[in-house]
Protein backbone atom coordinates (compact mmCIF):
# COMPACT_ATOMS: atom_id res chain seq x y z
CA UNK A 1 0.00 0.00 0.00
CA UNK A 2 1.01 3.68 -0.72
CA UNK A 3 -0.06 6.77 1.58
CA UNK A 4 -0.47 9.82 -0.22
CA UNK A 5 -1.48 12.98 1.21
CA UNK A 6 -5.73 14.28 0.19
CA UNK A 7 -6.25 17.43 -1.54
CA UNK A 8 -8.03 18.72 2.00
CA UNK A 9 -4.39 19.59 3.11
CA UNK A 10 -4.23 22.39 0.11
CA UNK A 11 -7.87 23.64 0.58
CA UNK A 12 -7.36 23.83 5.03
CA UNK A 13 -4.03 25.38 3.97
CA UNK A 14 -5.64 28.24 1.32
CA UNK A 15 -9.08 28.07 1.09
CA UNK A 16 -12.38 26.88 -0.61
CA UNK A 17 -10.89 26.55 -3.65
CA UNK A 18 -7.38 27.64 -3.85
CA UNK A 19 -5.70 29.75 -6.23
CA UNK A 20 -3.03 27.69 -8.38
CA UNK A 21 -0.43 29.98 -6.71
CA UNK A 22 -1.20 27.70 -3.50
CA UNK A 23 -0.96 25.02 -5.02
CA UNK A 24 2.59 25.47 -6.39
CA UNK A 25 2.98 26.36 -2.64
CA UNK A 26 1.73 23.34 -0.67
CA UNK A 27 3.63 21.34 -3.32
CA UNK A 28 6.69 22.83 -1.65
CA UNK A 29 5.18 21.95 1.64
CA UNK A 30 4.31 18.44 0.99
CA UNK A 31 7.83 17.51 -0.38
CA UNK A 32 8.53 18.85 3.02
CA UNK A 33 6.77 16.70 4.38
CA UNK A 34 7.93 13.04 3.30
CA UNK A 35 4.72 12.50 1.40
CA UNK A 36 5.17 11.54 -2.81
CA UNK A 37 1.65 10.93 -3.73
CA UNK A 38 -1.47 13.32 -3.52
CA UNK A 39 -4.68 13.90 -4.84
CA UNK A 40 -5.62 17.16 -6.54
CA UNK A 41 -8.97 18.06 -7.28
CA UNK A 42 -10.79 20.81 -9.77
CA UNK A 43 -12.75 22.69 -7.51
CA UNK A 44 -15.66 24.15 -9.87
CA UNK A 45 -15.39 26.15 -12.69
CA UNK A 46 -13.19 28.53 -12.04
CA UNK A 47 -10.70 26.98 -10.11
CA UNK A 48 -10.74 24.29 -12.79
CA UNK A 49 -9.68 26.61 -15.35
CA UNK A 50 -7.13 27.56 -13.85
CA UNK A 51 -5.84 24.73 -13.31
CA UNK A 52 -5.88 23.73 -17.41
CA UNK A 53 -3.88 26.76 -18.23
CA UNK A 54 -1.76 25.70 -16.16
CA UNK A 55 -1.39 22.32 -16.26
CA UNK A 56 1.92 21.98 -17.81
CA UNK A 57 4.15 24.16 -15.01
CA UNK A 58 2.08 21.97 -12.85
CA UNK A 59 2.93 18.63 -14.29
CA UNK A 60 6.85 20.34 -14.33
CA UNK A 61 6.19 21.33 -10.38
CA UNK A 62 5.64 18.11 -9.35
CA UNK A 63 8.43 16.02 -11.21
CA UNK A 64 10.97 19.06 -9.71
CA UNK A 65 9.21 18.47 -6.13
CA UNK A 66 8.98 13.86 -6.99
CA UNK A 67 4.96 14.08 -6.27
CA UNK A 68 2.64 11.88 -8.07
CA UNK A 69 -0.68 12.63 -8.37
CA UNK A 70 -2.87 9.30 -7.91
CA UNK A 71 -6.12 10.56 -8.28
CA UNK A 72 -8.33 13.79 -9.52
CA UNK A 73 -11.82 14.91 -8.11
CA UNK A 74 -13.87 17.02 -10.31
CA UNK A 75 -16.31 18.77 -8.36
CA UNK A 76 -19.31 19.53 -10.30
CA UNK A 77 -22.71 19.85 -8.86
CA UNK A 78 -24.56 20.04 -12.18
CA UNK A 79 -23.17 16.79 -13.12
CA UNK A 80 -26.47 15.47 -10.89
CA UNK A 81 -28.80 18.63 -12.14
CA UNK A 82 -32.30 17.79 -12.31
CA UNK A 83 -31.96 19.61 -15.20
CA UNK A 84 -31.33 18.01 -18.44
CA UNK A 85 -29.44 21.22 -20.77
CA UNK A 86 -27.29 21.74 -17.61
CA UNK A 87 -26.21 18.41 -16.58
CA UNK A 88 -25.69 17.42 -20.38
CA UNK A 89 -22.85 20.49 -20.50
CA UNK A 90 -21.42 19.57 -17.21
CA UNK A 91 -20.69 15.70 -18.91
CA UNK A 92 -19.13 18.01 -21.77
CA UNK A 93 -16.99 19.92 -19.07
CA UNK A 94 -16.17 16.37 -17.27
CA UNK A 95 -14.57 15.32 -20.50
CA UNK A 96 -11.69 18.15 -20.17
CA UNK A 97 -11.64 17.07 -16.38
CA UNK A 98 -10.53 13.83 -17.27
CA UNK A 99 -8.17 14.67 -20.09
CA UNK A 100 -6.76 17.13 -17.23
CA UNK A 101 -6.54 14.12 -14.72
CA UNK A 102 -5.11 11.32 -16.94
CA UNK A 103 -2.14 14.11 -17.71
CA UNK A 104 -1.08 14.72 -14.62
CA UNK A 105 -1.35 10.89 -14.27
CA UNK A 106 -3.97 9.98 -12.20
CA UNK A 107 -5.12 6.38 -12.05
CA UNK A 108 -8.75 7.17 -11.10
CA UNK A 109 -10.71 10.04 -11.35
CA UNK A 110 -13.57 11.12 -8.38
CA UNK A 111 -17.06 11.81 -8.24
CA UNK A 112 -18.99 12.93 -5.05
CA UNK A 113 -23.03 12.69 -5.33
CA UNK A 114 -23.68 15.79 -3.87
CA UNK A 115 -26.64 17.24 -0.93
CA UNK A 116 -30.16 16.34 -2.43
CA UNK A 117 -32.02 18.96 -4.22
CA UNK A 118 -34.53 20.11 -1.41
CA UNK A 119 -34.42 23.19 0.70
CA UNK A 120 -32.31 24.37 3.50
CA UNK A 121 -33.14 26.59 5.67
CA UNK A 122 -29.58 27.51 6.90
CA UNK A 123 -26.66 25.96 5.20
CA UNK A 124 -26.68 23.15 2.86
CA UNK A 125 -23.59 20.36 2.65
CA UNK A 126 -20.17 21.13 1.23
CA UNK A 127 -20.67 24.43 -0.90
CA UNK A 128 -17.35 26.09 -2.81
CA UNK A 129 -16.69 29.06 -0.93
CA UNK A 130 -13.90 30.54 1.15
CA UNK A 131 -13.99 28.39 3.69
CA UNK A 132 -14.92 24.32 3.81
CA UNK A 133 -16.66 22.45 7.14
CA UNK A 134 -17.33 18.92 7.46
CA UNK A 135 -21.16 19.10 7.51
CA UNK A 136 -22.76 17.42 10.92
CA UNK A 137 -26.27 18.23 10.98
CA UNK A 138 -28.53 20.02 8.25
CA UNK A 139 -32.53 21.22 8.55
CA UNK A 140 -34.04 20.91 5.21
CA UNK A 141 -37.49 21.00 3.77
CA UNK A 142 -38.90 18.99 1.20
CA UNK A 143 -40.11 20.82 -1.87
CA UNK A 144 -43.52 19.85 -3.56
CA UNK A 145 -43.28 17.42 -6.06
CA UNK A 146 -39.80 16.18 -5.10
CA UNK A 147 -39.27 13.13 -6.15
CA UNK A 148 -36.31 10.58 -4.80
CA UNK A 149 -36.55 7.89 -7.99
CA UNK A 150 -35.79 11.29 -10.05
CA UNK A 151 -32.67 12.59 -7.78
CA UNK A 152 -31.73 8.36 -7.96
CA UNK A 153 -31.97 8.02 -11.85
CA UNK A 154 -30.28 11.08 -12.90
CA UNK A 155 -27.12 10.23 -10.29
CA UNK A 156 -26.92 6.86 -11.65
CA UNK A 157 -26.85 8.15 -15.57
CA UNK A 158 -24.44 10.75 -14.66
CA UNK A 159 -22.11 7.70 -12.64
CA UNK A 160 -22.91 6.05 -16.32
CA UNK A 161 -21.88 8.64 -18.73
CA UNK A 162 -18.50 9.94 -16.88
CA UNK A 163 -18.09 6.36 -16.42
CA UNK A 164 -17.91 5.90 -20.01
CA UNK A 165 -16.02 9.06 -20.54
CA UNK A 166 -13.02 7.72 -17.99
CA UNK A 167 -12.90 4.43 -19.87
CA UNK A 168 -11.90 6.36 -22.94
CA UNK A 169 -8.88 7.12 -20.94
CA UNK A 170 -8.37 3.61 -19.36
CA UNK A 171 -9.48 4.45 -15.92
CA UNK A 172 -11.85 3.83 -13.20
CA UNK A 173 -14.28 6.25 -11.75
CA UNK A 174 -14.67 6.20 -7.74
CA UNK A 175 -17.51 7.71 -5.81
CA UNK A 176 -17.54 9.76 -2.61
CA UNK A 177 -19.38 8.85 -0.02
CA UNK A 178 -19.76 12.49 2.20
CA UNK A 179 -22.41 12.76 5.45
CA UNK A 180 -25.43 15.18 4.03
CA UNK A 181 -25.46 13.73 0.69
CA UNK A 182 -27.22 11.48 -1.79
CA UNK A 183 -24.27 8.40 -1.59
CA UNK A 184 -23.49 8.73 2.47
CA UNK A 185 -23.71 5.12 3.40
CA UNK A 186 -22.12 1.53 2.63
CA UNK A 187 -24.95 0.58 1.22
CA UNK A 188 -26.16 2.99 -1.18
CA UNK A 189 -22.87 3.13 -2.01
CA UNK A 190 -23.54 -0.77 -2.98
CA UNK A 191 -27.04 -0.06 -4.37
CA UNK A 192 -25.21 2.40 -6.79
CA UNK A 193 -22.29 0.63 -7.86
CA UNK A 194 -24.70 -2.27 -8.93
CA UNK A 195 -27.24 0.23 -10.87
CA UNK A 196 -24.24 1.93 -12.65
CA UNK A 197 -22.99 -1.68 -13.59
CA UNK A 198 -19.92 -0.66 -15.49
CA UNK A 199 -16.46 -2.70 -14.36
CA UNK A 200 -14.48 0.94 -14.17
CA UNK A 201 -16.95 1.88 -11.19
CA UNK A 202 -15.98 1.51 -8.01
CA UNK A 203 -15.91 3.24 -4.42
CA UNK A 204 -13.76 5.56 -2.88
CA UNK A 205 -14.09 3.89 0.54
CA UNK A 206 -13.88 6.51 3.15
CA UNK A 207 -13.78 6.32 7.17
CA UNK A 208 -14.06 9.27 8.44
CA UNK A 209 -17.27 9.78 6.73
CA UNK A 210 -18.09 5.56 7.22
CA UNK A 211 -17.55 6.06 10.74
CA UNK A 212 -19.54 9.85 10.88
CA UNK A 213 -22.21 7.58 9.64
CA UNK A 214 -22.27 4.96 12.70
CA UNK A 215 -21.01 2.49 10.19
CA UNK A 216 -18.25 -0.09 11.70
CA UNK A 217 -15.22 0.35 9.72
CA UNK A 218 -13.68 -3.22 9.44
CA UNK A 219 -17.21 -4.58 8.60
CA UNK A 220 -17.92 -1.68 5.96
CA UNK A 221 -14.37 -3.28 4.05
CA UNK A 222 -15.44 -6.54 4.09
CA UNK A 223 -19.22 -5.03 2.51
CA UNK A 224 -17.51 -3.61 0.02
CA UNK A 225 -14.66 -5.82 -0.65
CA UNK A 226 -13.46 -5.53 -4.40
CA UNK A 227 -15.67 -2.73 -4.84
CA UNK A 228 -13.35 0.32 -4.14
CA UNK A 229 -10.26 1.60 -5.73
CA UNK A 230 -8.86 4.10 -2.97
CA UNK A 231 -8.97 5.05 0.61
CA UNK A 232 -9.22 7.55 2.47
CA UNK A 233 -8.41 7.77 5.73
CA UNK A 234 -8.57 9.70 8.98
CA UNK A 235 -9.94 9.04 12.96
CA UNK A 236 -13.52 10.22 13.68
CA UNK A 237 -15.76 10.59 16.58
CA UNK A 238 -19.25 9.57 15.56
CA UNK A 239 -20.37 12.46 17.38
CA UNK A 240 -19.48 14.81 14.49
CA UNK A 241 -18.33 14.79 11.30
CA UNK A 242 -14.73 15.92 11.95
CA UNK A 243 -11.79 14.14 9.99
CA UNK A 244 -9.45 13.75 13.10
CA UNK A 245 -5.55 12.36 13.40
CA UNK A 246 -4.87 8.66 13.23
CA UNK A 247 -5.87 7.69 17.40
CA UNK A 248 -7.97 10.50 18.40
CA UNK A 249 -11.35 8.88 17.42
CA UNK A 250 -13.03 5.29 17.69
CA UNK A 251 -11.78 3.46 14.65
CA UNK A 252 -10.53 -0.23 15.22
CA UNK A 253 -7.06 0.54 13.27
CA UNK A 254 -5.51 -2.87 13.99
CA UNK A 255 -8.69 -4.71 12.58
CA UNK A 256 -8.77 -2.29 9.56
CA UNK A 257 -5.23 -3.14 8.59
CA UNK A 258 -5.85 -6.74 9.60
CA UNK A 259 -9.00 -6.54 6.87
CA UNK A 260 -7.03 -5.01 4.35
CA UNK A 261 -4.40 -7.56 4.35
CA UNK A 262 -6.87 -10.08 4.31
CA UNK A 263 -8.07 -8.74 0.98
CA UNK A 264 -5.08 -8.25 -0.47
CA UNK A 265 -5.30 -4.31 -0.98
CA UNK A 266 -2.36 -2.60 -2.42
CA UNK A 267 -3.85 0.44 -3.45
CA UNK A 268 -3.29 4.21 -1.95
CA UNK A 269 -4.65 5.20 1.39
CA UNK A 270 -4.98 9.09 1.52
CA UNK A 271 -4.60 10.96 5.03
CA UNK A 272 -7.32 13.10 5.05
CA UNK A 273 -7.36 15.94 7.71
CA UNK A 274 -8.10 19.18 7.94
CA UNK A 275 -9.87 21.92 10.40
CA UNK A 276 -7.02 22.40 12.96
CA UNK A 277 -3.97 24.75 12.48
CA UNK A 278 -1.47 22.02 13.96
CA UNK A 279 -2.41 20.15 10.60
CA UNK A 280 1.39 19.20 9.25
CA UNK A 281 1.91 17.83 12.79
CA UNK A 282 -0.77 15.86 12.59
CA UNK A 283 -0.08 14.72 9.50
CA UNK A 284 3.28 13.44 10.14
CA UNK A 285 2.18 12.02 13.34
CA UNK A 286 -1.10 9.81 12.01
CA UNK A 287 1.90 8.92 9.20
CA UNK A 288 3.72 6.97 11.78
CA UNK A 289 0.45 5.37 13.56
CA UNK A 290 -0.56 4.24 10.55
CA UNK A 291 2.78 2.66 9.55
CA UNK A 292 3.22 0.92 13.39
CA UNK A 293 0.21 -0.65 12.89
CA UNK A 294 0.26 -1.63 9.29
CA UNK A 295 3.55 -3.30 10.34
CA UNK A 296 2.13 -4.68 12.87
CA UNK A 297 -0.54 -6.30 10.59
CA UNK A 298 1.78 -7.63 8.19
CA UNK A 299 1.54 -4.84 5.54
CA UNK A 300 3.73 -3.10 3.56
CA UNK A 301 3.11 1.18 3.91
CA UNK A 302 5.37 2.69 1.60
CA UNK A 303 5.01 6.91 1.03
Amino acid sequence: MKLSITYLYTIFRYGYPPRIEDDFRALAEIERMGFRYMEMEGLGREQTDQVWHHREELRKRLDGHGISVHNFCAVDPELVSLDDTLRRAAYERFRRSAELGVFLGAETLHLASYAPPVEYPEQAPYQVGSKYAFGDRFRIRIPDGFSWQRVWDVLVESCRMTAGIAAEHGRTIIMEPRVGEVICSVDSLLRLIADVGLPNFKANFDTGHFSAQRENIPLALTKLEGQFANIHVSDNHPSTADHLPIGEGTIDWEEFFRVLKQQNYTGYLGLDLGGRESIEEDLRVSRDRLQRMAVGAGADLAW
